[in-house]
């Protein structure tokens, strides 16, 4: 029997390996990481100031909402920073939520029979609300003016600086949000 030796002999076909060596994923895993370290700082900025302005928003929607619902019920209707959106707060400083309640007697408090129209929670337990006014309640008259009026709220996310916002309410009770710059109502 003869054998052929110059013929080449069948290979069998090695499967080409497709993938990352673990080196490669260590590798990139570490500038994923570099980079979210530097981003987070910067990330946390922006995510308190779309808090603030959130809630900056929905208290100036309120704010219109209580002088709404008084002239349409012909009745007092008050709005009151409150530090558990349960009971009115006493002071003017740490409120995080609000109450917007109907109040018949004018007296700026919520007492029995007078009912509650909307609560606000704050969403980040870090707002803070403050009032120039000692007692931080604004009741619309049924004729939709205010009294006390011409009340500056500042919203903030902590109480070392930070982000702030100015709402003032007008002489006629109209709330206005000011622009993030602005530091103080004319």
């Amino acid at each position: 029997m003869a054998y052929n030796l110059l013929l080449p002999r069948r290979s069998i076909p090695v499967p080409i390996a497709r993938g990352f060596t673990l080196l490669e994923l260590m590798v990139v895993s570490a500038v994923a990481l570099t980079l979210a370290a530097l981003a987070l700082p910067s990330w946390r900025s922006l995510l308190e100031r779309w808090t603030l302005r959130t809630e900056a928003q929905a208290l100036v929607d309120d704010l219109r909402y209580a002088r709404t619902q008084a002239l349409a019920r012909a009745q007092p209707v008050s709005l009151c920073l409150s530090s558990n959106a349960s009971v009115c707060g006493s002071g003017s400083e740490g409120s995080s939520g609000w109450l917007v309640f109907v109040d018949p007697d004018a007296d700026r408090q919520l007492g029995q029979g007078e009912f509650v129209l909307r609560r606000h929670e704050a969403g980040s337990q870090r707002l803070l609300i403050r009032s120039n006014h000692a007692r931080p309640v604004l009741t619309y008259q049924s004729t939709g003016l205010a009294r006390a009026a011409a009340q500056t709220l500042t919203l903030g996310v902590s109480a070392q600086g930070g982000a702030r916002r100015l709402i003032c309410i007008s002489l006629q009770g109209r709330p206005a949000l000011q622009a993030q710059e602005v530091v103080s109502c004319r």
